[in-house]
């Protein structure tokens, strides 16, 4: 099987499992293509963009690899794109070749469906609607809203796929940590207004009337950032609340390796929020938005995680509040945390099933049925 996976840039995001995926099926026989140039912002987040195995294509960067890329696009035997190359997609379908469309919710809300009031886009998505008819295109919804939102344009019938991101798993996993000191909280990530750190705030400074020595740790820069700030002298927390800058990725997950709990507050315009696979991974509790949609996929609350209402701060002050009194339920939580993602959402995982099920499709033989994870069948 010789297989193309396409993305937008080279980034941690889609690095683990690509490198599953090559070392499946050998250099020879699989090529990562990103269609653009880093972006500058997240090169200043500290997003490493320098990898050079031999199966990456810079397609964004230089002419050569753009022509290895089409040709890849039209004779590799499996396409996996996060790319709407609606035309190109066009394409291979003609010729009956399988192809992959893996994209998040398209219907992030302030906006929803009202984006098809743009001609252009509604031109795309009439086209993107013909080409599902197609029994070689399937669909890769990523993140727990974006199947729902995906068959309200398209239904893809038994052609779409639940998938998602994977982050490089630690080996071995982190043991979880003691709990020597009062509790440590984590946030990382662009300080946009979407991602609603202000909630997470005001739900610390509610811990603090029951936990006074808690400490909460900001990373990221953006424009919400002094905004924050100033909230945090408003409620008289500003001891209590470090702020840093945007650091490296690992340099992140050290510091959730020193936390006890990570907190994903993130509205439903949070398609995904791979931080929540970062923090499981290194052993934290984790407590989350519902409307992410890492959260939807792959938090039960109570089991693995703590699930609250976007933008309910004193729901989430609540379980901030349990989970500094219930060391237990916090280590429980911390260690079913990890085995959800060394078990059901890895890389390893996600790319052997990703290659059982094209190899199926392809060969004609009967698909497997996975109950949960990756590739389990949306709806399923």
């Amino acid at each position: 099987m010789r297989l193309l996976y396409v993305t937008n840039i080279v980034s941690h995001l889609q690095l683990p499992v690509a490198r599953c995926l090559a070392a499946s099926l050998g250099e020879g026989n699989f090529r990562f293509a990103a269609v653009e140039p880093p972006i500058a912002e997240r090169v200043k987040l500290g997003w490493d963009m320098q990898d050079s195995e031999p199966w990456i294509l810079r397609a964004g960067e230089n002419e050569a690899d753009r022509s290895e890329f089409e040709q890849w696009w039209d004779e590799a035997d499996v396409v996996l794109s996060g790319e709407r190359r609606v035309a190109r997609f066009a394409d291979r379908l003609r010729g009956g070749k399988l192809s992959f469309y893996m994209s998040e919710r398209w219907w992030k809300p302030p906006f929803g469906m009202a984006r098809l009031l743009h001609p252009r886009f509604a031109r795309m998505a009439c086209r993107f609607r013909q080409l599902a008819q197609s029994s070689s295109f399937h669909s890769l919804p990523m993140g727990g809203y974006a199947a729902a939102d995906m068959r309200r344009l398209a239904s893809f019938p038994g052609r779409m796929w639940d998938w998602g991101y994977f982050t490089a798993v630690p080996e071995p996993l982190p043991p979880g940590i003691e709990r020597d000191g009062p509790l440590r909280i984590l946030w990382a990530g662009r300080m946009l207004s979407w991602k609603r750190v202000a909630t997470l705030v005001r739900a610390f400074a509610g811990l603090l009337r029951q936990a006074p020595q808690a400490r909460l740790t900001l990373i990221g820069d953006g424009p919400c950032r002094e905004q924050l700030k100033r909230l945090t002298e408003k409620l008289g927390i500003t001891s209590n609340v470090d702020f840093h800058s945007s650091m490296p990725v690992l340099q992140v997950r050290q510091q959730m390796r020193q936390a006890h709990v990570y907190v994903l507050p993130s509205s439903a315009y949070e398609g995904w929020g791979v931080v929540l696979n970062e923090a499981m991974s290194e052993g934290c509790a984790v407590v989350a938005s519902e409307g992410a949609g890492s959260a939807k996929t792959m938090l039960r609350h109570g089991e693995n995680g703590l699930l609250f209402k976007s933008g309910d701060h004193q729901q989430l002050a609540g379980w901030l509040i349990q989970l500094n009194a219930d060391e237990p339920l916090r280590r429980r939580l911390a260690g079913a945390g990890q085995r959800t993602i060394s078990e059901a959402w890895s890389p390893s995982l996600a790319a052997e099933r990703f290659l059982a099920v094209s190899d199926a499709l392809l060969s004609k033989r009967q698909v497997p049925d996975y109950r949960e994870g990756p590739m389990r069948r949306s709806g399923g």
